[in-house]
């Protein structure tokens, strides 16, 4: 069963207008298609991929945390690597450089940390963007390319040549043998065409690299993301339209947290000193166990994936109307500090880390209240 605000905002995802730069055309699973049509399409150049890459904005699709990454000619990693929120996949790189058998890029990682504050309908594009990558170390990306190699002369074609020469065979220097004309496969891995290897090299780029937060991007991400950026993208109030859920206020009982919520934080957050208040939609079902949980005013960094998280795991007491249990939507505020022995809550458990994470669900007096949203 979707979640109720699901059919509220089941539109096409768009684009959004974010001002990223472009830095490549949209994907196009059709490239290798069109490279073996067109073999003679122009060669990729590290001019072009400077063009492309160098100093522009960029996202990983793939969300890899690690910052030494390797693909194969496919775009596919090869090995393994951590994975996190796109809010910490933000890359920029600042180095290119190409041969026949890879690419290599260098370049910084950062993170996306949203304002707490000012208009909900700004929130997608009021952000700012905070180097996590160390000053003295990089982000190193290294794409194998699908290399060239030449066609391979036929066993014999040589002797019947010098043969056809020595009988005074006027064609041998211009006819073509059937060995010159006999069709041959390029080995794996490999292709006879430099415009096909270029065309593969920009399918790879397509599939790891996203020039913005594109439809297709969006699509990939967490629901409770989704709900937050179809509501920003059609310019309408993430609320549940089914009349059977309620909101706390007259005439209704409204849940209430019973247990202590401790979202993680990270070490992105600890040491980029990212703190502040963000806030979730969530419907509580009749059991008072939630069933949905959306985005709605981020912060970023990783941070609204963890609260998520300890908010599905939360314990409420239902809403109560007319002596009954039913299903109701609330606001609920998430509090993320910087961690410390100063500004811990409680004392701290022996032979703990003082950059363990700590944030806490922002204390709400009483029943949730149904305030309208700015």
């Amino acid at each position: 069963m979707k979640p109720a605000w699901l059919i509220a905002f089941a539109l096409p995802f768009l684009s959004l207008s974010v001002s990223y730069p472009q830095a490549m055309p949209p994907p196009d699973s059709q490239s290798s298609a069109k490279a073996a049509a067109s073999p003679e399409a122009a060669p990729i150049t590290e001019a072009e991929l400077r063009q492309r890459l160098a100093g522009r904005q960029i996202f990983l699709r793939g969300l890899y945390l690690d910052d030494n990454l390797h693909f194969n000619m496919n775009g596919d990693l090869v090995g393994q690597s951590e994975k996190g929120s796109w809010t910490l996949c933000d890359v920029v790189i600042d180095h290119v450089k190409i041969s026949g058998k890879k690419v290599e890029l260098e370049g910084a990682r950062f993170g996306i940390h949203f304002e707490d504050e000012g208009n909900w309908g700004e929130q997608a594009t009021s952000f700012d963007r905070i180097q996590v990558t160390p000053k003295k170390k990089h982000l190193l990306i290294e794409i194998d390319r699908q290399v060239v190699v030449k066609r391979k002369k036929e066993k014999g074609e040589k002797k019947a040549k010098a043969k056809k020469e020595a009988a005074g065979d006027k064609t041998a220097g211009g006819a073509t043998s059937e060995a010159e004309t006999a069709p041959q496969t390029p080995p794996p891995g490999t292709t006879f065409s430099p415009g096909e290897s270029a065309e593969h090299l920009r399918a790879a780029l397509n599939k790891i690299f996203a020039p913005d937060l594109d439809a297709k991007m969006i699509a990939e991400m967490p629901d409770y993301w989704q709900y937050f950026y179809q509501a920003q993208n059609s310019h309408k109030m993430l609320e549940p339209t089914d009349p059977k859920i309620v909101r706390p206020g007259p005439g209704v009982d409204g849940p209430h947290l019973m247990a202590h919520v401790t979202p993680a934080s990270n070490d992105y957050a600890q040491k980029a000193e990212v703190a502040g208040v963000a806030s979730y939609m969530v419907i509580l079902g009749p059991d008072g166990r939630p069933v949905a949980v959306a985005v709605y005013r981020p912060i970023g960094f990783g941070l609204d994936e963890n609260a998520v998280t300890a908010i599905k795991n939360a314990k409420f007491t239902p809403a109560v109307k007319d002596g009954k249990t039913v299903t109701s939507v609330i606001d609920l505020a998430v509090n993320f500090r910087i961690y410390s022995k100063r500004t811990a809550q409680g004392p701290l458990v022996e032979g703990a880390e003082a950059a363990s994470p700590a944030a806490s669900v922002k204390p709400m007096p009483g029943p949730y209240s149904s305030q309208a949203h700015e």
